[in-house]
């Protein structure tokens, strides 16, 4: 059933690429003004489920809302008016190398045609501003070290005012330092823009932080729906072993009778 108070919402969800099944029938419901923050092992499938909500993937089976409104089946040029509500993070930042700092933030504006080339400047100097890098915007990407493409990256997606800011893996090849200041861009961004986020990630740090509300991807589904609070009281042992960061005994085992098997030949 479709809930209007829901921002997004998945509904039976599935989606495979050939003979491997990513998602399983999934179901959530992101809510207006809160940070949902989705983790899960590399490979479970959380990009995929967070592409689902902009659109760039469509599911084989289940659908799609956006301000209970149905986009799974829409036409590129018909979602084009939700995507515009939403700010993507790509978890390479995905900048453009031969474009300048502010060329990259611009280049929404421009492609939706969005003001004239001063409000387009301006508006690129106020985000910069927002993310601690307003003197930076005559440079290019590779003159960037990690951190400042992340916070270029993540100017871009706010450029637009976007009611969604959805993050994927922000803090992914960042030291712990660059990484805090990620985690302290999103909440100061949600503080000041009121957006609703959700943030995709295997780094608990980061999950603990910034979320409100932390669910589980495992095998295609949630197997977690918890807060930051309550989190170190699951006793569910796939979770608790996530989160803590060990590996399983079965795990192990195809460790030692993999690669050390090989090694003794040596």
């Amino acid at each position: 059933m479709v809930n209007p108070g829901a921002i997004i919402q998945l509904v039976n969800v599935s989606k495979s690429f050939g003979d491997v099944r990513v998602l399983s029938g999934v179901d959530i419901e992101i809510k207006t003004g809160e940070t949902t923050v989705i983790i899960g092992p590399s490979g479970c499938g959380k990009s995929v489920l967070l592409k689902h909500m902009v659109g760039l993937l469509r599911p084989d089976s289940g659908d799609v809302y956006f301000r209970g409104e149905k986009i799974s089946n829409l036409s590129e040029r018909r979602l084009s008016p939700a995507r515009q509500e939403m700010g993507f993070l790509f978890q390479g930042s995905a900048l453009f190398d031969s474009m300048t700092v502010e060329e990259n933030i611009c280049f929404p504006l421009m492609e939706h045609d969005r003001g004239d080339a001063a409000d387009r400047k301006r508006r690129a100097r106020e985000v910069l501003q927002l993310v601690g890098l307003d003197n930076l915007q005559d440079r290019f990407p590779v003159e960037l070290s990690g951190g400042q493409k992340k916070r270029v990256a993540l100017a871009r997606a706010i450029v637009m005012h976007p009611r969604v800011i959805l993050y994927d893996e922000p803090t992914t090849g960042l030291d712990p330092i660059r990484a805090d200041l990620i985690n302290e861009l999103i909440n100061r961004l949600r503080n000041v823009l009121g957006n609703t986020a959700v943030v995709v990630t295997h780094d608990m740090a980061s999950a603990r932080k910034v979320g409100d509300r932390i669910l589980m991807l495992h095998e295609g589904n949630f197997i977690l729906d918890t807060t930051p609070d309550e989190l170190d009281d699951v006793s569910d042992e796939i979770v608790t072993r996530f989160i803590n960061g060990y590996a399983s005994p079965e795990e192990l085992a195809e460790l030692d009778n993999g690669q050390f098997a090989i090694a003794e030949k040596f």
